[in-house]
């Protein structure tokens, strides 16, 4: 979703012309930059919610951002209204970028977890690649070059919906036993016992903290 984002506006905003022929430089800009507004105002407040509702839900709302943000860019009659649509999709990449690092480092398995971490972060470096080629290859039609931007988003929503809660969120609210239940998904049986002491010892020093 970042990633793409990233990538696809810098090939997109050459044809906005095409449509609007009396835009400005700065409306190209403005457009351009306002998903940056969004995404800093996404990551201020994705934290605490997240800490209120859980990383999941969290996630699961910036992907529908993201794909009701790519959607309203596709079809946007006015300029005015496709900047209303970089904005959402700004919001979508503020919270994701907060949140799923978050959300991989306490799901991921203590011997994986810094390789899954840099694994996301490849994955960004990839699809703005990715989205720069697909904007070359499919353009002047900068709609379709936002609008598939709408594939990552609801593919993650999808994906999200069967995977588990952060267990150190569980832990941190007072669900042990749910925490426990995706802890078993997470370690084999032999390693239980100890991720689980390990994982209640980080809860424990968190609640402290807050």
């Amino acid at each position: 979703m970042f990633g793409y984002d990233t990538g696809v506006i810098a090939g997109a905003q050459l044809y906005f012309v095409d449509t609007w022929p009396d835009i400005t430089d700065s409306q190209i800009a403005l457009i351009v930059s306002i998903a940056l507004i969004g995404a800093a105002i996404g990551a201020l407040f994705s934290g605490t919610i997240s800490d209120r509702i859980g990383r999941k839900k969290v996630i699961i709302f910036a992907d529908v951002l993201f794909t009701i943000g790519s959607l309203i860019m596709a079809f946007s009659p006015t300029i005015a209204v496709l900047m209303i649509g970089r904005l959402i999709i700004g919001f979508g990449v503020g919270i994701a970028s907060q949140i799923v690092p978050l959300y991989l480092s306490e799901v991921a398995p203590v011997e994986i977890r810094g390789k899954l971490i840099a694994s996301n972060v490849a994955t960004i470096t990839i699809a703005t690649l990715s989205s720069s080629i697909l904007a070359f290859l499919i353009r002047p039609n900068w709609r379709l070059m936002l609008g598939l931007a709408g594939v990552p988003s609801m593919t993650q929503l999808i994906g999200m919906l069967f995977m588990p809660e952060s267990p150190r969120w569980l832990g941190k609210v007072g669900r042990p036993e749910d925490q426990l239940k995706v802890m078993k998904l997470i370690y084999k049986p032999a390693y239980l016992d100890v991720a689980n002491k390990t994982l209640t010892d980080e809860v424990e020093s968190l609640k402290e903290e807050t």
